[in-house]
């Protein structure tokens, strides 16, 4: 969970706007814990400026000075003027829920609280003007497999911008990125100067690596240098060569341009320097691109809506968005969600006696409204900023925060139960000490994966036979939240390999081992699947081989009394000769052994030898 620094001032600021009786800093910390949110410190920050993008850096005493810019990269150490020193300010360090993205921000924070302390209760409106603004999308940038696809945009008017308030814009951007957007993969957000863009017209359009030139952010406009292509952008810019991956295997990249061609952004590297936003913006451009339009547009209602908190003075303006062949998009769209809710079920969940009225009262608290009617069944009216509402148990959760955690009575279970471990588990732990005595590193790795990971980086394309068969085992996610993560793992070997080519930099030899659960269908399962324990091994050295491995699992057997036969077999992702499967006292098969083959060590880019194991524990 990330740590964000809130400004005390700018908070209490917007939470004691119009109220007779204001908060203090007491009771910020107290709402803020009640919402679900840990208060770490109030702490002292001193600022720091980066004088080519304008990025205000805040750091602790015991962290010191910054030694580069988190947003233009600009390296300190080399050019010290870069670096201004800007004041202190007085911050709660708060470690945030990446499930509540909407309270990131000052403005959403201070939304929350006034809800929850009944100084603005209910669903909270707002007011949106109609476009004058519009973006022509570019079919091609509908191809979900060449480009970032989706895109929502909005204009904001009458900005009174300060210093703190540009810190605030920019936070809240990398911090969206992180929450919603994983790290800029499913969504990345711009924000411009509309006042030095040619409007009303924009284009959002894929463009070749060295077909425009333009100025990132934190270079400078009036070197002739700094006026780069794409792909030199990609290759010299700090935030380029970080984000480089996300446009791996393109052969255009997107770039979002106003009518005299001007580069606001190429999403997701990196904004022009031309229109960014400085103290002096008074109307702004947001955009948000992505690989999910869901995301994309929780974003956007996130990023607007926090904007509207802190400056009320704002005016919301949507944009238009043209595609060819389908109707026109509007956007920001902040209409409610809808969703239903058993009174009854509520007050049993939380474990206390709440009339429907109540439940009411304590869903206002949390910023939603419920439809007139009676009955037992509430139609609640949610916002349209909010990411983690999936489920008429999130309600419930709203309903118990709202009431207060600490209001709950405490009751003993009435009956009593003496767990003891699994066999399984126990023989599991045994199996962790073993390999660690061995030499080995323990590793926890991901349980969802993807195709490409999991069956084309072992070679497996090379057995089509063997890939079919993983492929009818394998269990599919039906609604990823990712590209990375459309399966459940078919074996641990994948995991291992990603660690070491993670690890590459550091000492040879490398010996890692996983103990964990890969998942298979069975038909015959309740849920049609069944998760199997493994433990996988597997070293990495100038000197390593097939002997090597056995070695290890052989001492391995040992401590459990058991034994398997090896028997050689060809196998894609291991060296011709220097392969084995395990085979049990049924000739059942247990499992791999070998040296892995070359070209699965060239698909990690490692360069030395891997010998491993795979065994089936259960």
């Amino acid at each position: 969970m990330p740590i964000v620094n809130m400004s005390v001032d700018t908070l209490l600021k917007a939470v004691n706007r119009g109220v007779a009786k204001p908060l203090d800093v007491d009771g910020l910390r107290r709402g803020i814990t009640a919402v679900g949110t840990e208060v770490e410190e109030l702490a002292i920050m001193q600022q720091f400026g980066c004088a080519r993008c304008g990025r205000t850096i805040e750091r602790t005493e015991a962290q010191g000075a910054p030694v580069d810019c988190p947003q233009c990269h600009a390296d300190f150490r080399e050019d010290a003027a870069a670096r201004q020193t800007r004041g202190e300010n007085r911050v709660l360090r708060l470690n945030m829920l990446a499930a509540r993205p909407d309270i990131f921000d000052p403005g959403g924070m201070a939304r929350c609280l006034r809800g929850y302390f009944d100084i603005e209760p209910g669903f909270r409106k707002y007011a949106i003007r109609p476009a004058t603004t519009h973006v022509v999308v570019d079919p091609r940038m509908e191809k979900p497999e060449s480009y970032r696809p989706y895109i929502a945009c909005a204009v904001l008017r009458g900005l009174k911008l300060d210093d703190e308030r540009v810190k605030t814009i920019m936070n809240l951007q990398e911090n969206l990125h992180w929450a919603l957007g994983r790290d800029r993969k499913l969504a990345s957000i711009g924000a411009y100067d509309l006042a030095v863009l040619r409007g009303p017209a924009f284009s959002y359009a894929p463009v070749g690596p060295d077909e425009i030139r333009f100025v990132p952010l934190g270079f400078n406009p009036k070197n002739a240098a700094d006026n780069v292509t794409p792909r030199e952008m990609l290759e010299r810019h700090g935030t380029g060569k970080k984000y480089a991956r996300l446009l791996a295997g393109l052969t255009a990249y997107p770039a979002l341009r106003d009518s005299a061609g001007t580069v606001l952004s190429l999403p997701p590297i990196i904004n022009g320097e031309s229109s960014r936003v400085t103290q002096a913006t008074t109307d702004m451009f947001i955009d948000v691109t992505g690989l999910s339009q869901r995301v994309v547009d929780r974003a956007l209602n996130v990023m607007v809506t926090g904007l509207v908190e802190l400056m009320p003075e704002i005016v919301v303006e949507q944009v238009e968005l043209r595609f060819e062949g389908r109707p026109a998009r509007l956007t920001p769209a902040l209409q409610p969600g809808r969703m239903s809710l058993s009174a009854r079920e509520a007050a049993e969940t939380v474990g206390v006696t709440l009339s429907r009225d109540e439940i009411v009262k304590l869903l206002a608290r949390m910023g939603h409204d419920v439809e007139p009617g009676g009955g037992d069944t509430l139609t609640v009216l949610s916002p349209a900023y909010r990411n983690d509402l999936m489920h008429p148990i999130d309600l419930i959760e709203d309903v118990a925060v709202a009431y207060g955690f600490d209001r709950l009575p405490a009751e003993l279970v009435p009956t009593f139960t003496v767990g003891v471990p699994r066999e399984i588990e126990e023989r599991c732990a045994l199996a962790r000490r073993v390999l660690a005595g061995l030499g080995f590193h323990q590793v926890m790795t991901l349980g969802l994966t993807n195709e490409a990971a999991a069956f084309d980086k072992l070679n497996l394309a090379e057995r089509p036979d063997l890939r079919d068969a993983l492929l009818r085992e394998c269990v599919r996610i039906e609604n990823p939240i990712s590209v990375d993560q459309t399966i459940c793992r078919v074996s641990l070997i994948p995991g291992l390999l990603e660690t070491f080519a993670i690890n590459k930099q550091h000492d040879l030899p490398q010996q890692l081992f996983e103990v964990g659960d890969v998942c298979l269908r069975d038909p015959k399962a309740e849920t049609g699947a069944r998760e199997h324990r493994r433990v996988a091994a597997a070293m990495v050295g100038t000197h390593v081989g097939f002997a090597d491995i056995r070695a290890v699992l052989d001492a391995f057997l040992h401590e459990f009394g058991r034994s398997v036969s090896y028997e050689a077999c060809q196998h894609p992702s291991f060296i011709p000769g220097r392969a084995a499967v395990l085979r049990g006292a049924g000739n059942e098969s247990l499992g791999y052994l070998g040296e892995l083959h070359p070209q699965v060590l060239e698909n990690y880019g490692l360069r030395h030898p891997v010998a491993l194991f795979e065994l089936a524990f259960e």
